[in-house]
């Protein structure tokens, strides 16, 4: 017969009802009771054999933790939901069992505490003072189990859950723990690879190895409050030889974060490691070192947490830079050091505003060659074919202005080549020529003519031929003078103005 809400069941001597579906898991479903408001019941599903609980409940019952509810302001806290009582149908049967009810809803996973976004924007604290009460919380109510050798096993922060308003921690599901039975141990055979000890990592966790695996799974826990979520294996490998994943740096023991460091490892340049006590750090260096009888018990770290998170300590004290943050006394804001990282290395990987020069010329086989986008080479082409068009209408503008101007800047002015303009001016240069050279003999004819009627006749004969003859050479080279000045000099100059 299937139990639901409104089955009848009977709870130790007396009956009852069971309430409302609160939730239903893998191994049963959690109901309210009406006639008790402080407890629930937990039905396990027939499937996972109910009877095969019965022995663990019962070993519950008679080794109970010393963790009583915490009241404050009027308001109750269970940090454990521990059975209360047996559970079983109007038969006699194992059903289930009894347990305090806990508002589940008041409550987070420690998980989102971890990262800083996060918790923001979930409404969580941020701030050392609330880890490290957290830690110190989670340390005493370990304690408390473990006087009972009881282990959780599987311990981690998403398994874990606390008090948004007083920050207890609140165990749920405990019915999985690792039980110490009279005589007998119940084990808990789930267990998570990054937050198991080296030792286990290869070969079985054994009853026997429980209690020192709480030990390093709380010390993984408590470093993560500590230290902005940054896992104690995590940091950056010195070699290609580290493993990348964490169990296996686990197994190999690559903790980089210890007060002598690791040679293999290198811490994560946010790590907050260095700004925590050295009592503090000497406990995290027995946690992960190699012995691991030396681990600190969940007691020892519940003392020396609890001096930090006592705000009477003065062991802890508020930021002179930053009210939100807190600090070891005597020790650096590792909050603030890890802001101004960040937003360095923000400022850092912002893309800086280029410069638009010309295209860059080409450089030499060897010589490097700048990338050019896609886009930007389709803008250099375009401005290519745009200068290449004007240069084309100018050289067409010019020509036909150089046409133009011949009739008035003469035969010098620039013309198209193999033009009927070219042939022109050839025709001018040669008719000059021509005309030059028919004035010079009309003026040298002239010339003799005055000097034939100027002389006398008698004694001119002799002195006749001398003076033709130096009055022609006289004349033939001002002739070729001119000539060059027409043909050669006078071009250029026109061709300059």
């Amino acid at each position: 017969m299937t139990l639901g809400s409104g089955s009848s069941i009977r709870i130790g001597p007396r009956r009852s009802v069971l309430g409302a579906l609160i939730k239903s898991g893998g191994a049963g479903s959690v109901y309210l009771l009406p006639d008790d408001a402080h407890s629930v019941a937990k039905i396990y599903h027939e499937r996972v054999d109910p009877p095969s609980y019965t022995d663990r409940i019962e070993a519950m019952l008679e080794l109970r933790p010393h963790l009583p509810d915490q009241v404050e302001g009027g308001k109750r806290y269970v940090q454990i939901a521990w059975p209360h009582a047996v559970v079983r149908d109007e038969r006699g049967r194992f059903v289930g069992f009894t347990m305090p009810a806990l508002d589940v809803k008041s409550t987070s996973e420690l998980e989102q505490v971890l990262q800083e976004r996060q918790a923001r924007a979930a409404g969580l604290p941020v701030g050392l003072g609330a880890k490290v009460t957290l830690a110190a919380n989670l340390s005493a109510v370990l304690a408390a189990l473990h006087a009972q050798h009881h282990y959780v096993v599987d311990l981690k922060p998403v398994n874990l859950r606390f008090y948004r308003a007083s920050l207890y921690i609140a165990l749920l599901d405990c019915d999985g723990f690792s039980i110490q039975g009279q005589g007998k141990r119940f084990s808990a055979p789930q267990v998570t690879p990054d937050y198991l000890a080296p030792e286990f990592q290869v070969s079985k966790l054994g009853p026997a190895g429980e209690e020192t695996q709480d030990r390093f799974a709380l010390a993984v826990v408590v470093f993560q409050l500590l230290n902005f979520g940054i896992h104690p294996y995590s940091g950056r490998p010195a070699s290609d030889r580290v493993p990348t994943d964490i169990p296996a740096r686990i197994r190999e023991r690559y903790y980089a974060y210890g007060l002598r460091g690791h040679r293999m490892m290198t811490p994560s340049p946010v790590s907050a490691h260095a700004a925590i006590p050295r009592e503090l750090r000497q406990l995290f260096d027995r946690a992960f070192g190699k012995d691991g009888d030396q681990r600190p018990s969940a007691a020892e770290w519940s003392r020396a947490l609890r001096s930090y998170a006592q705000p009477s300590s003065g062991r802890l004290v508020v930021c002179g830079r930053n009210r939100e943050h807190q600090h070891y006394a005597g020790e650096p804001c590792a909050s603030c050091a890890r802001a101004d990282l960040i937003a360095k290395t923000a400022r850092d990987a912002r893309p800086r505003p280029k410069p638009n020069p010309g295209p860059e010329p080409m450089r030499g086989r060897r010589g490097p060659v700048s990338a050019v986008t896609a886009a930007q080479m389709a803008q250099m082409q375009a401005q290519l074919t745009r200068m290449q068009t004007q240069m084309q209408a100018q050289t067409a503008q010019n020509v036909a202005q150089a046409q133009r101007s011949w009739w008035r800047r003469g035969p010098a002015a620039p013309a198209a080549r193999g033009g009927w303009s070219s042939w022109l001016a050839t025709g001018v240069r040669v008719g000059v020529a021509v005309a030059l050279s028919w004035s010079f003999a009309r003026l040298a004819q002239f010339v003799q003519g005055m000097y034939a009627q100027l002389l006398p006749k008698s004694g001119a004969a002799a002195l006749d031929g001398w003076m033709n003859a130096i009055l022609m050479t006289l004349l033939g080279a001002g002739f070729l003078v001119a000539c060059a000045v027409f043909m050669l000099t006078l071009p250029r100059m026109l061709k300059n103005r």
